[in-house]
């Protein structure tokens, strides 16, 4: 049965990709090419829905090249143009902090280690985001990295009271 099973995913794998290079000789390339690691991410997710939801690993990168993908996406269908990549960059520690936000959610044994590292991340982006794109003029946003310390405190403090429980 096993066996079986593993000819159906590369089947629908090979299948896939097929469809992904017939569309991107049609469409072009220049325009088609975030498709693999928007399908690669795909991958990574249906890999872990197989694994019984046991293997949360597949999550964090899943998560992370299919908001990749998509991000590229509107570099390519035109959405933004590629000289905006200096305000926009902070997407990437956003995306990072929401795949380990999807990892800490995937997690059988909570880590808050996890959790912190992502929220991190989210911070980092949506401050870089609205820092590159003109929204923070004021003073106070000299600041933002005292948000970062925090989590970091909470994520130490969680560790060392888990050691303790032991």
């Amino acid at each position: 049965m096993r066996g079986r099973s593993g000819a159906v995913w590369a089947g629908l794998g090979l299948i896939g990709l097929g469809i992904a290079y017939l569309l991107a000789t049609l469409v072009g390339w220049g325009k088609f090419w975030p498709v693999f690691p928007l399908l690669g991410g795909l991958a990574f997710l249906v890999a872990y829905i197989g694994s019984g939801f046991k293997d949360s690993g597949f999550v964090f990168v899943g998560v992370a090249a299919t908001l990749v993908g998509l991000f590229f996406f509107g570099f390519t269908l035109g959405v933004w143009q590629w000289e905006q990549m200096r305000e926009l960059w902070p997407i990437f520690p956003l995306i990072a902090g929401i795949a380990f936000v999807a990892t800490f959610l995937a997690e059988r044994a909570r880590d808050w280690g996890t959790l912190g590292v992502g929220l991190a991340g989210i911070i980092v982006g949506l401050v870089g985001l609205a820092y590159t794109l003109g929204g923070l003029k004021s003073d106070i946003w000299k600041y933002w990295p005292a948000l970062i310390i925090l989590v970091g405190v909470f994520g130490l403090l969680t560790g060392l009271l888990r050691r303790g429980r032991k």
